[in-house]
């Protein structure tokens, strides 16, 4: 009786009740969504971090060629060219000739 009563037992812990798999079902399935759902983040982080390590790299040269346009401004022979052409200055000695409008 013991034997039988063991076997019945047994089978009996290896039924799963509909419950018990619906709620498990419920359980895989959030855990599924929210794996996708960081997957999804993930993705869309690592878009922007490309799409802003781009615009740090144009920036970096535009800051460069801004630095270059600042050491020129800075140079004597530069100021002069200016000075003579949007200022209409001559040096000693010299005579200004403009055309007429």
């Amino acid at each position: 009786m013991k034997k039988s009563h063991q076997k019945i037992k047994s089978k009996q812990r290896l039924r799963f009740r509909p419950g018990v798999i619906f709620v498990l079902g419920l359980v895989f399935a959030g855990a599924g969504s929210s794996a996708w759902q960081l997957w999804k983040l993930h993705v869309s982080v690592e878009q922007q971090l490309a799409q802003l390590n781009q615009e740090k790299e144009t920036l970096l040269q535009q800051q460069k060629s801004l630095h270059e346009e600042i050491a020129q401004l800075n140079t004597p022979s530069y100021i002069e060219q200016l000075a003579r052409e949007q200022l209409g200055l001559v040096k000693h000695g010299e005579i200004l000739i403009s055309p007429k409008n």
